[in-house]
């Protein structure tokens, strides 16, 4: 049995989707009420708990041998910084004390593959809880294969939606300065390859694309997508956390975003020489057409919800 949680965020419906694909069985645990709805009748077994409290953990990790392990995304109807605190403690309550259906010895035993990001082991921005949430299933579980990635190339969808009607990219980044990124997909099937061939003891990888890219190659690659001259616009630091804010975040993750963005600037998110590193095969003009895919799609629906004008059409 394979536990996917949070599965609410489209790292974890991936995820699931591939093993339910393949035929394994799955279980999840998320608080999203809409993503517990998808899995239902789909051959994945919903837990109806939240991962905030260590009970819910307790029941979802009975049976189980293998928990995928990723935060809850940062945009919800939460708030969402405290919940991912509260996610992290409930899950090692729950894997420290056991309880009526999980043991202690079988706690240790569930082997534990965890989504982690480049940084965490500097404990930097947002990826300081990464990085508390690495040391601590470190010491308490036997079998862990930690997964550290490199910036998505997906996260670059707002300033693609930006290019597309205003012919301007903006970007939290700087010119003069490459960044590490892999494509979600290429995430999506390392971790399902971790997950269903799990290493034994200690695993640390890092991930990341087959290449790293300043602004003008994302700029160049963005062009080549849309099909039409765009420009680059590095947005002033003093503006981000009010960006940040107006894309949904509340003020305290906003600013952990913010010092993460600054020390990607500065060149302080680096590899990590005792990782091992695993280089995925999607380029960034490859990723960034398949957000400009989604993106139609998205349009289409609005002004035909019904599918009939565009029925048929790629």
């Amino acid at each position: 049995m394979y536990l996917v949680a949070d599965a609410g965020g489209p790292i974890g419906r991936a995820v699931t989707e591939q093993l339910v694909g393949q035929g394994q069985l799955v279980r999840v645990l998320t608080a999203d009420a809409a993503c517990r709805d998808l899995w239902r009748g789909r051959g994945v077994e919903v837990n109806e708990g939240d991962p905030k409290h260590a009970a819910s953990w307790t029941k979802a990790l009975s049976g189980v041998q293998t928990l995928i392990v990723i935060l809850p995304p940062f945009l919800s109807e939460e708030g969402l910084l405290g919940a991912v605190g509260d996610y992290r403690s409930a899950l090692m309550g729950a894997l420290s004390s056991g309880g009526s259906d999980l043991r202690a010895d079988h706690a240790r035993e569930i082997k534990i593959v965890l989504l982690s990001a480049m940084g965490a082991e500097k404990k930097l921005g947002w990826a300081d809880t990464l990085g508390q949430l690495e040391s601590d299933l470190k010491d308490s579980c036997e079998d862990l294969t930690i997964i550290r990635t490199a910036y998505l190339m997906e996260n670059l969808a707002s300033g693609m939606v930006m290019a597309k009607h205003h012919s301007v990219l903006p970007s939290f980044f700087i010119e003069k300065q490459s960044y590490a990124m892999v494509a979600r997909n290429d995430l999506v099937n390392i971790l399902v390859s971790a997950a269903l061939d799990p290493l034994a003891g200690y695993s640390l990888l890092e991930l990341h694309g087959p290449e790293a890219y300043s602004l003008d190659d994302i700029v160049e690659a963005g062009r080549n997508v849309l099909n039409k001259h765009i420009a680059s616009l590095s947005l002033p630091e003093d503006d981000w956390l009010q960006i940040m804010m107006d894309q949904g975040l509340d003020e305290s993750a906003a600013v952990l975003w913010r010092d993460y963005y600054s020390q990607m600037n500065q060149g302080n998110i680096t590899s990590d020489p005792k990782a091992t590193p695993i280089a995925g095969e999607s380029k960034l003009s490859d990723a960034l057409f398949q957000v400009w895919k989604v993106m139609r799609q998205k349009e289409r629906a609005a002004i035909d919800p019904d599918k009939k004008v565009y029925e048929g059409l790629v």
